[in-house]
C-alpha cells in the first residue's frame, strides 16, 4: 500500500477546505439525490462525496456504505485529488498503490474506484465524487461525462453554502450596527432627558438668586441664599458628572470593572450623600448590612445606584419615615438595596419604573420632581454587572428596590 503524499499547497488546501465549514454537518438531501444519482448512471453499488482533511476521508453523502469517515492513509480519493481528471483504477488488486490496501482485502472489498476532484473557487481540491464496485470494470465515456456534470453540480452545491453563510454574515453585521446605531440614539435621548429632567430645578434656584441679586439684594443675603442652594448645585455637578459619564461609557460599549468590594464602605459613603436632604425632611435614615460581606461588582456603579434609590427615597417620604440601606444573604448572592417606610406605589406603577420605553414620573412629599430617568440609569447600570432592579411597593406603606450581585470569596487572614 502507498499513501498518498500531501499536496504541495497543504495547508493552503486544508484552510480552504474549513473556510466552506461542511465537514461533519447532518446530511442533506441535495447532495445525497446526486450521489444517488451518480450511482445509478454508473451502475455503481457505492457513491460518495469525500472530503480530504488533513487525517480522514470524511463522507459529506454516501449511497451503498454506511461508515462515516475512513482513515486518510486508506483513501483512494487522497490520491485522486492529486489530478484534475476523474482518478479510474479498473482492478485494485493489480495496482501497486491499492493491492494490499485493508479495504480492498477486507471489507467493503473495493475492486473497482473512479473518482472526479471537486475543486473550490480559488482552485483547492478538497475531496471527490466517486463511484466504487466490488468486482473489476471501467467506465463509459458517456458515465464518465456524466460523473464530471455531477461533480460540477456538488461543486456548486458547496459554493452556493458558503456564499449564502458569507451573505447572513454580512447581514448579520449590518444588523449589528444598525442596532448600534439605534443604542446611540437611545443613549443620546436618554442623556439629554436626564439633564433636561434631574438639571432644571437646582438651575432655576441659581436663576432665582441670580434676579434677587438684580433686583437690589445686598452681596450679604446674596451670599446666604448661595449658601443654601450650594449643596443642591454641589449634587448637581456630581449628578452631571456621573450621566456624562454613564453616556461616554455607552456609548464606547465600556464594560463595568467587576471587583470585590466592600458593602459597608459602599453603604456608609451612599448614605452620606442624603444625609443633608434626609434631615431637612426629618426623614430617619439607617443601615442593616454586615459589614465583613464583599461582592463582585463595580463598585463606583453600585454607589451611584444606591444614592439614586436612596435620593428617591426620600423624596416619597415624610417627617418620621425611615429608609434603611440592607443587606441579606442568598446563598452564592446578596441581595443589596434600599427599603423605606414611605408612600410606596400601586403595582401598576412599578410595571411603568420596570419597563425600559416608558418615563414614569411623580411628584415627592415635599413636590420634588424626580423618579424615572435616574432609575433608568441604574437599570443600565445593573445589567452592566449582569443583575437587575427588583422592586416590592404597597401604597402607604413604603417599598422596597434591591439587586442581587455575587459575595467575593472571604480572604483567610
Amino acid at each position: 500500500m502507498i499513501p498518498a503524499e500531501p499536496l504541495p499547497d497543504e495547508s493552503e488546501r486544508l484552510q480552504e477546505l474549513l473556510n466552506y465549514q461542511i465537514l461533519d454537518t447532518p446530511e442533506e438531501e441535495d447532495f445525497n439525490n446526486l450521489v444517488d444519482l451518480a450511482a445509478q448512471i454508473c451502475g455503481a453499488e457505492i457513491a460518495l462525496i469525500s472530503l480530504i482533511d488533513d487525517h480522514r476521508q470524511w463522507f459529506k453523502a454516501k449511497h451503498g456504505l454506511d461508515v462515516d469517515e475512513t482513515p486518510k492513509k486508506l483513501a483512494f480519493c487522497a490520491h485522486a485529488i492529486h489530478g484534475d481528471e476523474i482518478m479510474e483504477v479498473e482492478n485494485a488488486t493489480e495496482d501497486e498503490r491499492f493491492h494490499d490496501n485493508p479495504i480492498v482485502v477486507g471489507p467493503p472489498h473495493i475492486r473497482f474506484y473512479a473518482g472526479q476532484p471537486l475543486c473550490s473557487a480559488n482552485g483547492y481540491k478538497f475531496g471527490t465524487l466517486c463511484v466504487i464496485d466490488r468486482h473489476p470494470r471501467h467506465l463509459t465515456e458517456v458515465q464518465r461525462q456524466a460523473l464530471r456534470v455531477l461533480a460540477h453540480q456538488v461543486e456548486r452545491q458547496l459554493e452556493l453554502r458558503l456564499r449564502q453563510r458569507q451573505l447572513e454574515e454580512s447581514l448579520a453585521v449590518i444588523e449589528a450596527q444598525k442596532q448600534r446605531l439605534e443604542a446611540l440614539n437611545r443613549i443620546k435621548d436618554q442623556t439629554l432627558a436626564v439633564l433636561s429632567h434631574d438639571l432644571r430645578s437646582p438651575l432655576a434656584a441659581l436663576e432665582t438668586v441670580l434676579e434677587l441679586f438684580q433686583d437690589g439684594l445686598d452681596a450679604e443675603e446674596v451670599t446666604e441664599l448661595v449658601q443654601e442652594i450650594r449643596p443642591e448645585l454641589m449634587l448637581m455637578v456630581k449628578h452631571l458628572n456621573h450621566v456624562l459619564t454613564w453616556a461616554g461609557e455607552q456609548m464606547q460599549g465600556t464594560l463595568a470593572q467587576l471587583e470585590p468590594c466592600g458593602v459597608m464602605e459602599i453603604a456608609e459613603e451612599s448614605l452620606e450623600w442624603v444625609d443633608q436632604a434626609a434631615n431637612q425632611k426629618g426623614v430617619e435614615l439607617a443601615v442593616d448590612v454586615d459589614p465583613e460581606v464583599r461582592v463582585i461588582g463595580d463598585r463606583e456603579l453600585i454607589t451611584v445606584v444606591l444614592r439614586n434609590l436612596l435620593s428617591n427615597g426620600v423624596k416619597f417620604c415624610r417627617k418620621g419615615d425611615r429608609i434603611t440601606v440592607f443587606s441579606q444573604d442568598c446563598g452564592q448572592r446578596l441581595k443589596l438595596g434600599v427599603r423605606d417606610t414611605g408612600l410606596g406605589m400601586l403595582a401598576v406603577d412599578v410595571d411603568k419604573i420596570l419597563c425600559p420605553t416608558t418615563h414614569f414620573s411623580k411628584q415627592g412629599t415635599a413636590q420634588e420632581k424626580g423618579m424615572g430617568l435616574g432609575l433608568l440609569l441604574c437599570q443600565n447600570y445593573l445589567e452592566t454587572m449582569e443583575t437587575r432592579l427588583e422592586i416590592k411597593s404597597q401604597l402607604a406603606q413604603g417599598s422596597e428596590f434591591a439587586f442581587h450581585l455575587y459575595k467575593a470569596p472571604v480572604v483567610v487572614r
